[in-house]
């Protein structure tokens, strides 16, 4: 990728992380959500929360030159719209538990050069042990990105109906889970994620009317046994949270639990040959850098190298994209 560096342009994204962590304090305060309910002062703001004037008001008039708020003459703060649709806890269409979760990589990221120099680090490569509301923001931002893409990413699989049993593994909410389940009537699925997770899963799937058409099995797909009997398993980003070895494991776990003439599906970011493109996937490895012990982005050819190595063939990239929108497939 070639860019037209200036002075400018790189002063500004060295300065970007301001905007940026304006906005996810905003998110971790859940301003948004408290403004759209109706317009309030700093000051009853923080007669409400218990918090200080000075810091909320600097808070709430950077939010508002930024265009995220709406400030009157007498001081009053309201959620812009549409912001709210996006930025409240109940809008439609709300990115925030996205926000929040990008708000605990911060910590993470933050030790990024410590991490390059192989220096020993608080939070990121994986030392750091998320509590139940990291938990629940990372699940809540697995849904805020699968839930525009999943519809169009399993609507592209003109077989679908070949299948007739689903493994989602590391299924999370159940966002794609259902979306095969709408794609395929006849088609049932289990969903395998750890417990917490899997009581958020039953929840979303029964609200969307199928839990019928689901069973749920708790455990760690790279500690646990894979439940047997399925000839189709979805894998949508869990590669990248392991290094190679694990995947060469985890795929012959999956080898295993397929049917003959099963085919597994894995989705993530799969990098050139070079490793810098697609963009999103070479600063998506950088993510994995942070916040695990052996995470990475890999090329296509080495996840053919160890999709084949578990006894799969027929590896295919079934499906392009900049984003983590790419497919490969793998038939047992």
């Amino acid at each position: 990728m070639t860019e037209n560096w200036t002075r400018e342009k790189i002063l500004k994204l060295g300065s970007a992380f301001w905007a940026n962590k304006i906005l996810l304090t905003a998110a971790e305060l859940n301003l948004f959500s408290k403004l759209g309910r109706g317009p309030k002062t700093a000051d009853e703001l923080c007669q409400s929360e218990g918090w200080r004037a000075r810091g909320l008001t600097i808070l709430l008039d950077a939010l508002a030159a930024m265009g995220l708020l709406s400030k009157t003459e007498q001081g009053y703060y309201s959620t812009a719209e549409p912001v709210q649709n996006f930025l409240a806890d109940d809008g439609d269409d709300s990115v925030l538990p996205m926000l929040l979760h990008m708000a605990h990589l911060w910590k993470s990221w933050s030790d990024l050069p410590e991490i390059v120099r192989g220096e020993k680090v608080l939070y990121g490569s994986g030392t750091h042990t998320w509590s139940e509301k990291e938990i629940d923001a990372f699940i809540g931002a697995m849904d805020v990105v699968a839930r525009n893409i999943a519809d169009a990413l399993v609507g592209d699989f003109a077989d679908l109906d070949k299948f007739s049993r689903l493994l989602d593994l590391g299924g999370g909410p159940g966002t794609y889970t259902a979306a095969f389940l709408n794609k395929n009537p006849k088609m049932t699925a289990t969903l395998f994620d750890r417990p917490n997770v899997i009581e958020i899963a039953k929840k979303r799937l029964k609200e969307k009317g199928l839990i019928n058409r689901a069973q749920f099995v708790e455990g760690d797909y790279n500690t646990d046994p894979l439940p047997v009997g399925h000839d189709l398993v979805w894998a949508s980003a869990t590669i990248h949270s392991n290094n190679r070895d694990q995947n060469r494991e985890l795929f012959k776990k999956i080898y295993a639990c397929l049917s003959s003439g099963g085919r597994v599906l894995l989705r993530d970011h799969f990098l050139d040959k070079s490793r810098t493109s697609p963009l999103d996937g070479a600063i998506f490895a950088v993510n994995m850098l942070a916040v695990t012990q052996g995470g990475n982005c890999y090329t296509f050819d080495e996840i053919k190298e160890d999709l084949e190595s578990a006894g799969f063939h027929n590896v295919q990239m079934i499906r392009q994209g900049a984003r983590m929108d790419q497919i490969v497939s793998g038939q047992k």
